[in-house]
């Protein structure tokens, strides 16, 4: 269901999803409308499936709020398709994302505007500022692991993917959107990494937020955190060297041979190292390097998890080189890639 004003000339669209927040929604309506007013705006409201009557105070607000438009998903489709399903009706050139709750005050909006203004970023997100916000422990230290890993995994220039507001170049989600495949927890990930893969210019901006939610973690459950950690290695997986590359059956059945030649090749030198190894000289070093003081049931599958690990780490590395490489412009000799 969607209910619409005539249309005007919008130069901003501010698209705010909903869920099951009827307690508040009509205050804040109004209090982001106040925030904007006077401007060429339109905010779209996407009821994403509420059970309460979060669409009634929607729309409510409607009757003081000529630039509000009411959009009403008939079931919850999470917070990424939602905020999608807006960007399809809106009609702005800059799309700001920004979350209904309000934990995050409607005047940073124009704080993002000014600094694209300035500095004519592609996409403006907003990030916690470390240094005014109090949130539980619980979410802080998830908030830190999670950063961490996004960090590790992609190399972003943004030190934030999943802060409520954020302001993008129409342009970026007509490109970026097509691409996408996550609609709930880590949807905001996948939108940067797209972003930063087209080679727009991102952008970031300390925000206070005012964790105002019941309860250590809020809505994120742990059933929610351990959904958006699989989702985050999708999106990895989707946007690796990997990915791109597609190896034949052939080119696969190769990176077995060529991984099953390295331990072939480990136990050989191991064997052959070994009486070299084992002289009294050198037999200290080799008592210290290959932990030989620990038992030996507890210090093979020691040796074997590390190994493994190391492994993991070296691919995740090379991943981020190979992309970079193949990222690169066309130097005009042989060390260019030049495709027709």
């Amino acid at each position: 269901m969607i209910a619409s004003r005539k249309k005007k000339r919008i130069q901003i669209s501010i698209i705010v999803p909903a869920y099951n927040e009827g307690f508040h929604i009509y205050e804040n309506l109004l209090t982001i409308y106040k925030a904007v007013k006077g401007q060429k705006v339109e905010i779209i409201l996407v009821d994403d499936g509420s059970d309460d009557n979060t669409f009634e105070e929607s729309l409510r607000a409607s009757q003081k709020c000529r630039a509000l438009k009411l959009i009403q998903m008939q079931n919850n489709v999470g917070k990424g398709a939602s905020l999608f399903r807006g960007f399809a009706e809106a009609q702005g050139e800059k799309i700001v994302f920004f979350d209904s709750d309000l934990e995050i005050a409607p005047q940073y909006i124009h704080k993002l505007l000014d600094v694209m203004q300035k500095t004519n970023a592609d996409v403006v997100a907003g990030v916690k500022d470390p240094t005014t916000n109090r949130f539980p422990a619980p979410r802080k230290l998830m908030s830190a692991i999670y950063r961490t890993t996004v960090r590790f995994l992609f190399d972003l220039n943004i030190t934030d993917t999943q802060t409520g507001i954020k302001l993008f170049k129409r342009e970026v989600l007509e490109n970026a959107i097509p691409r996408m495949s996550v609609s709930r927890f880590a949807f905001d990930l996948e939108l940067v990494v797209a972003a930063a893969r087209f080679g727009y210019s991102i952008v970031e901006v300390p925000v206070e937020v005012l964790y105002a939610r019941k309860g250590g973690m809020g809505r994120m459950k742990f059933g929610n955190l351990l959904a958006t950690f699989r989702d985050t290695l999708i999106i990895y997986f989707r946007a690796s060297f990997w990915r791109w590359l597609e190896p034949s059956i052939s080119t696969q059945i190769w990176m077995f041979i060529f991984v099953l030649g390295v331990f072939l090749a480990g136990i050989g030198f191991a064997k052959v190292l070994s009486p070299i190894i084992l002289q009294p000289a050198l037999d200290r070093v080799s008592y210290i390097i290959f932990l030989r003081f620990i038992p030996a049931a507890i210090r093979d599958p020691m040796l074997a998890i590390a190994g493994v690990l190391t492994v993991l780490l070296s691919l995740i590395q090379l991943n981020k080189s190979l992309l970079n490489a193949f990222a690169r412009k066309d130097r005009g000799d042989l060390a260019g890639i030049l495709r027709k």
